[in-house]
């Protein structure tokens, strides 16, 4: 223990609330371990943990999804729990800093690995985690698998002590109209980008916290969505005073992005079904099947071609089952 830690203990009034213990440990004993991500207040009670870059990396350290955090009167929300052990620390020192609240929840959005592997770490720390249930059984199916490959990619000291861990059913968090959640509004309209894909919206701010469900400058994967129920989200969210939306990954976007979330997803539709329809096969679909309007977005080269193929294979499956 450095002398610095040691006087730090002498002078410090240990108080009994999780924030002051995690500081305490986290901050000060261990203050270079865990790096610190861009932190963006949208609001007198919305915050955003911003992520770096687009893609998964070493470099990265795979802490790519921007982080929501909502403070209530009574408590505060996570909205994501980050890619491991290590990013939830992270996530908590940087609430720590701006809040003093001693109850805590956390929502997973969607039941992949930049969102979820974060929750053991939370929950060891006291914060109640919730998913939708499709979203917990993806958990569930995938994530400790995305450990292993995480690891190779990441490295083990970045994965250390991060596991899967089972959420809690989000029909349990109380949001009535009368309880201290109030001002968050989960929003279901099913299976979109991924099953059991969800958005959080605060009232008063009106801000969107839309995960991967809405996108601009990036390309999505739409390997798992529910394709027409995707477009038919965005047509609703049309409709919901926004004044911003944070993304699942990217900076942050006005209310235009539902805009182009939808011209590109009409887009890959409407040139995917000329090119199934004039019986080209799936291998010349996916190279001639380019978008030059949206060439110049993020992840465009990685992801355009596979969702050319994945959209044919909806199509097709659509064409045989109709038949």
């Amino acid at each position: 223990m450095s002398e610095i830690t040691r006087r730090y203990f002498k002078q410090m009034k240990i108080k009994s609330n999780l924030f002051a213990h995690w500081t305490l440990v986290v901050t000060l004993i261990f203050p270079f371990c865990v790096a610190t991500a861009e932190t963006s207040k949208l609001s007198e009670s919305t915050w955003v943990f911003s992520g770096d870059g687009y893609s998964v990396s070493a470099a990265n350290k795979g802490r790519v999804t921007n982080i929501g955090y909502i403070e209530t009167k009574q408590s505060g929300v996570i909205v994501n729990t980050g890619i491991s052990h290590n990013h939830a620390e992270q996530i908590m020192r940087q609430i720590s800093e701006i809040s003093n609240k001693n109850k805590l929840d956390a929502i997973i959005v969607q039941g992949t690995q930049k969102f979820a592997l974060g929750a053991f770490s939370l929950k060891k720390l006291g914060v109640k985690t919730y998913a939708h249930p499709r979203a917990i059984a993806q958990i569930a199916q995938r994530c400790r698998y995305c450990i292993q490959h995480l690891s190779e990619t990441l490295g083990e000291v970045e994965m250390e002590h991060t596991k899967v861990d089972e959420p809690q059913d989000i029909a349990l968090l109380n949001l009535s109209p009368d309880g201290p959640l109030r001002d968050i509004l989960v929003i279901d309209h099913g299976d979109t980008k991924s099953k059991g894909a969800i958005m959080i919206y605060h009232k008063p701010s009106e801000v969107l916290f839309s995960g991967d469900v809405v996108f601009s400058g990036v390309i999505p994967n739409i390997k798992d969505s529910n394709f027409a129920q995707w477009k038919k989200s965005l047509s609703l969210l049309s409709d919901l005073p926004i004044s911003v939306i944070i993304p699942g990954v990217g900076p942050k976007l006005t209310k235009s992005a539902i805009s182009d979330s939808l011209d590109y997803l009409d887009a890959l539709d409407v040139t995917t079904k000329d090119l199934y329809r004039n019986n080209q096969d799936l291998l010349s679909a996916t190279k001639k099947a380019t978008l030059t309007q949206f060439s110049d977005w993020q992840l465009y080269n990685e992801h355009h071609p596979n969702n050319v193929m994945y959209r044919y294979l909806q199509i097709e499956e659509e064409d045989l089952t109709i038949k």
